[in-house]
């Protein structure tokens, strides 16, 4: 099986994250600034590890509506189709609310310190980690 890449787009940083190939666990991986070249690596994640499908946060509101930040995630979702330009390559939208909260409580639980819990990308990280868990989670049942 290939696997499914979680990313947590932001404005300035996009957490990344990867599933094992059995579609089982999700890993953080890692942060990215958000700038002219994040596409581009992104592309090489998909390409290097056999990826296909993304799953993409998406930011609604807490009644379900859009926001600023979601019409942000759906233009990026569309430059993003863009480069990848393959079709096989599924991009599911997944509905992030919470999982930034989450991962700085789980941060603090596991202990990590302060001045590490500051460095915003390891939020990045971890909300990559959960939101794809959380997709992974959904279609083990099917």
């Amino acid at each position: 099986m290939n696997k499914v890449l979680g990313l947590d787009f932001g404005k300035v940083r996009i957490g990344i994250a990867l599933s094992d190939e059995t579609r089982t666990f999700a890993f953080g991986k890692e942060y990215i600034q958000n700038n002219n070249s994040t596409l581009k690596y992104i592309k090489s994640i998909v390409d290097d590890e056999n990826v296909t499908e993304i799953i993409l946060g998406y930011p609604l509101t807490l009644k379900g509506g859009k926001s600023a930040q979601t019409l942000e995630v759906e233009s990026f979702e569309e430059k993003l189709k863009g480069a990848i330009q393959n079709k096989s390559v599924k991009i599911t939208r997944w509905d992030e609310r919470f999982t930034s909260k989450i991962a700085e409580e789980s941060l603090i639980e596991s202990g990590m310190k302060k001045k590490k819990r500051q460095v915003k990308g390891n939020i990045d990280i971890v909300s990559a980690a959960l939101l794809l868990q959380s997709y992974l989670d959904s279609i083990k049942d099917r």
